[in-house]
Formats: structure tokens, sequence, C-alpha cells
């Protein structure tokens, strides 16, 4: 059995975001009855094992762990353990590999990432403090397009490779390595998929066809259009231009999947700014109309 939970959906900053007062935010503030706070994105899968692998590591990490018990240590295990058994990082972006640094209190850690990904994070001064004692941490190199098993748990991994480049603070070590700056992941046990691209710079026809094959989607919902941004940030930039298809608009996520009629479709990584959020507004009225989930905090799939 395939067992998928979303312990967070906010995009970079949560919700509310600290900085914002956009009518969201302020709203989530006055009003968290009807626009509920949501953590940073995170993700966590399981199977018939029992034990739990991390799909990325927010900044909310320690916090999430604690409001999940089936992600915290047990006593009768004795005073050191843990049900995680490796974390899958999709990329070197900061919403989704600062919470690594969290987990550092001597734990073993085992990290699945590409090469270059792996180059980014040695590279920062940061990360030696995973590796104060021996075997703290353990690499595991993957690749895009070769599946991989998520230890012990009955759960298959395949790297999807996406289009895109490493985050801003890492641009210069940019090698040109093809398919490993930024990856979704196709999950399957049991004859179960559930496709995990929460950041989407582009719907392609192979995409669509995996999407096709799935069982559930997940898929970026970071904004509702490609200028939503500059509305409460002047000269901030376009959706498309960091690497987010919007959903609205005849190119935007509703339309171009559209054609998908199999799998449960479910957005994720909702930024703060989105009017989605607010189950009043015209915007989530309409995602709901098209067939699709907008997911909250603690969304699992059995």
């Amino acid at each position: 059995m395939l067992k998928f939970k979303l312990l967070g959906t906010a995009a970079g900053g949560g919700l509310p975001q600290w900085n914002c007062s956009c009518s969201i935010c302020d709203l989530c503030r006055k009003q968290p009855q009807q626009v509920h706070p949501r953590l940073h994105l995170q993700a966590a899968v399981s199977g018939q094992s029992g034990g739990w692998f991390l799909l990325n590591a927010s900044p909310d990490l320690r916090f999430q762990i604690e409001v999940n018990p089936e992600l915290q240590p047990s006593a009768v295990l004795g005073k050191r353990n843990t049900p995680i058994q490796g974390i899958v990082l999709t990329s070197a972006d900061l919403d989704q590999v600062l919470g690594v640094l969290l987990l550092r209190e001597f734990q073993p850690l085992t990290l699945y990432t590409t090469a270059l990904v792996r180059r980014v994070l040695e590279a920062n001064t940061f990360f030696r403090m995973l590796q104060r004692v021996p075997q703290q941490l353990t690499w595991v190199e993957i690749l895009p397009d070769v599946p991989f098993q998520l230890g012990n748990t009955g759960v298959t991994c395949t790297p999807i490779p996406l289009q895109g480049g490493l985050p801003f603070y890492a641009r210069d070590m940019d090698t040109g390595a093809a398919g490993q700056a930024s990856l979704g992941l196709l999950l399957e046990s049991d004859g179960q998929r559930i496709a995990y691209t929460p950041s989407l710079p582009e719907v392609t026809e192979k995409l669509l066809t995996l999407y096709n094959t799935c069982d559930a989607i997940l898929v970026d919902g970071t904004f509702w259009e490609n200028a939503e941004l500059s509305q409460t940030h002047a000269g901030t930039p376009l959706a498309r231009s960091i690497g987010h298809v919007p959903i609205h608009g005849k190119q935007g996520t509703i339309a171009l999947l559209s054609p998908l009629e199999g799998p449960q479709k479910v957005f994720v990584h909702i930024n703060n700014t989105n009017p989605i959020l607010d189950p009043a507004s015209e915007e989530h009225k309409t995602v709901l109309a098209a067939g699709w989930r907008i997911a909250e905090d603690g969304w699992q799939w059995n």
C-alpha cells in the first residue's frame, strides 16, 4: 500500500507570510477559520514496512514532525530513534533543504539527491554540521528517469526531470547537468501511482502521458496568474520566469490538464498571494468546478 501525506502545502513564506499584508494574509490573520494558516510544503511517503521517507525538508520540519505522531520517535525503541529512513531532495531550493539542518542532532541521515544538488549543498559550510561523527550522513545519488527503491517500504521512486536551473544563490554552480537541478517524483507501490510535481515550469506531452497513468497527481499551484506577485510587490518577476505555470488562463494548468480524466488532481505549493486560498473567492470555486482539489495541510492518500 502506498501511503502519502502532506505535512504542509504552502509555497515559500508559508501562510500568512511574515512580512505580507495582502488580502489573503490579512484574512488569514483576522479570520483563520475561513483562510486556514499553512506550513511550508512538506510531504512524507511510506509503504508496507511502516518506515517513512521525507520528500524534501522544509523550514517547518521540526514542528511538522511533532504534529504527526507517525514521524516521531518511540520510547519503546530507546532514547534515540526515528521512523524516518531517508530524505529525497528534488532541488537545492532553500524551502526544500533548510529542514535537513534541523535534523543535525547526531542522527544518521540518508539523503537521496542528484550529483549536482549534492555539490551545491556540500559547498555550503553549514552542511558540515551533518558530518560531525562517522557515518552521520550517507549520500545516495539518484538519476533522472532511473527508478530506485525507498528503503524497505516497497515504494519505487522515479525522478522526473523538469526544466529549470539551480536557485539564485547557486547559479554560478550550474554545470548544465541535464535534468539534475529540478525534479518531480513518480511514486509507485502495489499498482498505485502518484506523481508529485509541486514545481512545474512547463507541461509537456511526456508529462501529460505520465499523468494519465496515475491515480493522483499533485501539481504546482503556486500562482493563480502570471503577474500575481507584482500586485503585492512592484518589480517582482512573472510566475513563468521563476519556473511556475499559473493555474488560470488558456495556457494555465487547469486548461492544459483538462484532458486528464483518470487521476485525482490536487494543487499544492500554494503561494500566500493566491486567491484560491479563500474558499469564498470565485477563483476557489473555479478550481473546484474544474474537478481539482486544493490540498490542505494533513491531506493524505491512503
